[in-house]
């Protein structure tokens, strides 16, 4: 009887080792993906803290860093996966998130044919619309 409790337990905690190991390769990758987008941000966008990180994908995948300059003014960075040129945006030249009627949507500003957009993806719904005028794009 002992030898099958033993048994037991010891299947039991490789299965959360094996998931332990697993989860923490996930997002490792993560990680550090968002830690390069930051120090890019920092070093080439002037941002000088970051608040906001997501990855925005519509005809591309960009990576989006929110944050702060250095005179406090509100910027998003935006880094192209499979380009060297970003685009620093300030947040002030566009219509708001919060103006878009999103609910509890993500909403993340990102490209779309080259030009600023905000992504609004819900779980049943994912819309982009212009970051200047705010209308939705098809």
């Amino acid at each position: 009887m002992d030898q099958w409790l033993i048994g037991g337990l010891t299947v039991i905690l490789a299965i959360f080792l094996a998931y332990g190991i697993f989860v923490f390769a996930a997002t490792r990758g993560a990680s550090s993906l968002q830690a390069r987008a930051i120090s890019i941000a920092k070093e080439k966008g002037g941002m000088t803290s970051a608040e906001n990180f997501a990855v925005v994908t519509t005809n591309e995948t960009v990576y989006s860093v929110s944050g702060k300059d250095a005179a406090g003014k509100a910027i998003t960075v935006l880094i192209p996966k499979n380009s060297n040129q970003i685009q620093v945006i300030a947040l002030s030249d566009g219509v708001s998130a919060s103006s878009l009627n999103a609910g509890n949507a993500a909403v993340s500003l990102g490209l779309f044919k080259n030009q600023p957009i905000w992504e609004v993806n819900s779980a049943n719904a994912f819309k982009i619309y212009d970051f200047k005028t705010g209308k939705e794009l098809e």
